[in-house]
């Protein structure tokens, strides 16, 4: 239930920000060969054997593309445990999915939240749903 409130102001927040390429992906990390998503248990623990590579450009594209015009959240981030971690290269990323809302965080900035875009919520969702990595 606390998820479902957390997640509810969020999408209300999504509402107030300005749409623009935010700076967490580099041009030469939106241009990865790879791509990796581990499911997580909690903050810093993924679920053990749960990685999975993405190398499909398209796909690749997709992530970047979400996480690099998410909206920043004002404030402090208080958040429930992400879904995911994404790594591009060096770079990893904390992603909360449902079907109607998403959020990304920098793992090296755990103070700040940045909502996704309801398409790129629509297409993310679409695509974990279709490699059933979604719970």
């Amino acid at each position: 239930m606390k998820e479902l409130q957390v997640l509810s102001l969020l999408l209300i927040m999504l509402f107030t920000l300005t749409a623009c390429q935010n700076g967490l992906l580099n041009a030469e990390q939106q241009a990865a060969d790879k791509i990796v998503l581990y499911q997580m248990e909690s903050f810093g623990q993924v679920k053990e054997n749960t990685n999975y590579e993405i190398t499909d450009k398209q796909t690749i594209k997709l992530f970047a593309t979400a996480i690099s015009r998410a909206n920043k959240v004002s404030g402090v981030a208080d958040v429930v445990d992400p879904n995911f971690k994404v790594e591009f290269g060096e770079k990893e990323f904390y992603l909360w999915m449902a079907e109607d809302h998403g959020s990304v965080m920098d793992v090296a900035d755990d103070y700040t939240l940045y909502t996704l875009e309801q398409k790129d919520v629509e297409q993310l969702y679409s695509f974990l749903s279709s490699e059933n990595l979604l719970d």
